[in-house]
């Protein structure tokens, strides 16, 4: 699931940097599935310094406003979690969280594919009463969605906590005016939280282990290899763009063909590539029949692109059956930072490991 940010959201995206929390002396209040912002919000950053509501929007300079680290993560002991029933349908990387001790339950994306920290809906603000600071910006929307900043208290993944982090959530879409007047929708159905790789790339390593159906995570622990013949093992990077925003890559081959793509764990979806790509590795795979169609990609849309099957496509050291391949055109605002995602479709029934502290991604050598 890539999170796109768009060069319009620059100076919103770039004061979410790790470390600024919003501290709100009032309350969310919940008016017929809106949002109201509390009267006086005040946004605390780590030199102690704090702004009001009224002096942010004033400044033209948002992102001196707000300064850099913040955000905890608490982690008692390596563990194991169970995916989410939503993995066994969507493929994705996705667990069972818990905002608050005794608080709502939600599926947790774990989403390498977003640039962000956190990314919440108006769902899980109002039904939670997060305090929030909403931009008023009209400028700053993603495909529709008004953006705002809220301040989560706690989000509990197994007994990991998530503490005091500035997210992003979306207000509800608007969908048609009514004599000029915007109707927005109530607080979507969709209640997903999306945890990012700002947050992920904190683990020295996570372990998606797609036979057992079970991430582990570790804090404080190395990856232990064990026997290495088992495992291939393939570089990641990690880039920030001038917007902030961060970007996971893997070097892999794909039909031979040595490239770097963004991955994508919250993506169930095989390979996305642009027609650069697809050019240079087309004659060595086969597909029976290319169709046009669209992919949704949330927060973007419904993205053209040309779509097929590869019955074994070579994906580094092991053989993919069924592949699911779509080619998109160059320009495509999927592939303004890469040529190509890779998502979960072509780790299943096996084994990856980010090992963020080696810099590496390890795949089980089990074909199928």
């Amino acid at each position: 699931m890539r999170v796109l940010v768009l060069s319009v959201l620059t100076s919103l995206f770039l004061c979410l940097q790790p470390g600024c929390s919003v501290s709100p002396i009032g309350s969310v209040a919940a008016n017929n599935g809106s949002l109201k912002e509390p009267s006086s919000v005040r946004l605390t950053c780590s030199n102690d310094k704090s702004y009001s509501t009224q002096e942010v929007r004033k400044s033209d300079r948002i992102r001196d406003l707000l300064c850099e680290a913040g955000g905890r993560i608490d982690q008692k002991q390596t563990h194991r979690i169970k995916y989410h029933k939503l993995h066994s349908t969507n493929r994705y990387a996705v667990v069972g969280g818990r905002i608050g001790i005794h608080g709502s339950r939600y599926p947790v994306v774990l989403d390498t594919g977003a640039s962000q920290p956190i990314f919440l809906n108006a769902k899980h603000v109002l039904n939670n009463k997060l305090p929030i600071y909403s931009v008023k910006d009209s400028t700053l929307d993603l495909n529709g969605h008004k953006l705002g900043l809220c301040h989560l208290p706690e989000l509990q993944i197994g007994d990991i906590t998530l503490a005091d982090w500035t997210c992003l959530y979306f207000e509800p879409r608007v969908t048609a005016r009514l004599f000029g007047v915007p109707i927005a929708t109530k607080a979507s159905n969709d209640n997903t939280i999306i945890v990012g790789l700002p947050v992920l790339r904190e683990f020295k390593y996570i372990i998606f282990d797609n036979v057992a159906k079970e991430v582990e995570f570790s804090r404080n622990e190395s990856f232990e290899v064990g026997e290495a013949d088992l495992w291939e093992k393939y570089p990641l990077s990690i880039e920030e763009d001038f917007h902030g925003n961060t970007f996971l890559f893997v070097l892999i081959s794909i039909a031979g063909e040595q490239t770097e793509l963004q991955l994508d764990t919250g993506s169930g979806r095989g390979l996305a590539i642009g027609e650069a790509l697809w050019e240079r590795v087309r004659a060595k795979i086969h597909v029976p029949n290319l169709k046009k169609g669209k992919d949704f990609y949330p927060y973007i849309g419904r993205l053209a692109c040309r779509r097929g099957v590869v019955a074994k496509l070579e994906v580094g050291g092991r053989t993919v059956r069924k592949a699911e391949i779509s080619i998109f055109p160059n320009d495509s605002p999927l592939l303004l930072e890469c040529e190509g995602l890779v998502g979960m479709q072509y780790f299943q029934n096996t084994v990856a490991v980010l090992d963020f502290e080696r810099n590496l991604m390890w795949v089980k050598n089990r074909r199928y």
